[in-house]
C-alpha cells in the first residue's frame, strides 16, 4: 500500500477525494466519484487481434467490463508475467465501465483542489492529454488523471489505428 498523502492549502474549501495507484515509479490519482471499485487480477477473455492496450474482458458479477492496460498506455515497459496488479473499475460520464490495469494501489485520500498545479507543458503528450493537474510532494509527485479523457484518448487511437501496428509510445 502506497503512504498517506497529505496537502495543505488555505486558498479555498474545494476538496475532492482520490484514489492514490501506483503505475511503475508514477503515482496517479482518480476522482474517487468515479471509481466503483477496485479488484485484483480477475480471469480474463483475450480478445484476438485486439491492440496491446486491451488487456481483455473481464465478467465482474454479469457485467462486461474492457480492461485497459494504463502501462500500455502511458508508454511503460509490460508487466512482468506472473507480476501482481490491481484494476481500478471507472465509470465514464456516458455511464461505461472500463477496468484501469495499475500496479499497486494507495489510499483514498482529500486533496485541496487549489494545491494541484497546471500540468507541465513539459510532459510527454500522453501524460498532458490526460492529466488535470500534478501535486508536488515531499518524495513524489502525484499525477491527477482525468478518467474520461484517458478512455476517450485510448479508445480513439484504438479506432484510428491498425490494430496490427498499435502502439501508444
Amino acid at each position: 500500500m502506497g503512504q498517506v498523502l497529505t496537502a495543505i492549502n488555505n486558498k479555498s474549501n474545494h476538496t475532492t477525494e482520490l484514489l492514490t495507484c501506483r503505475v511503475g515509479e508514477q503515482w496517479i490519482g482518480f476522482r474517487v466519484q468515479q471509481v466503483r471499485e477496485v479488484v485484483k487480477q480477475q480471469p480474463r477473455t483475450h480478445m484476438p487481434k485486439a491492440p496491446n492496450a486491451v488487456a481483455g474482458l473481464i465478467n465482474l458479477r454479469g457485467r462486461v467490463i474492457t480492461e485497459l492496460e494504463v502501462r500500455q498506455v502511458i508508454g511503460l515497459p509490460k508487466r512482468e508475467q506472473g507480476e501482481p496488479f490491481h484494476v481500478a473499475i471507472v465509470e465514464t460520464v456516458s455511464g461505461e465501465d472500463f477496468g484501469l490495469i495499475v500496479d499497486d494501489v494507495g489510499e483514498v485520500v482529500t486533496m485541496n483542489e487549489d494545491a494541484f498545479e497546471p500540468t507541465p507543458q513539459s510532459l510527454d503528450t500522453v501524460w498532458r492529454q490526460i492529466s488535470d493537474g500534478v501535486l508536488k510532494q515531499k518524495d513524489r509527485v502525484l499525477v491527477l488523471v482525468n478518467v474520461d479523457r484517458f478512455i476517450g484518448l485510448t479508445i480513439s487511437n484504438l479506432n484510428n489505428e491498425s490494430y496490427h501496428e498499435m502502439t501508444f509510445h
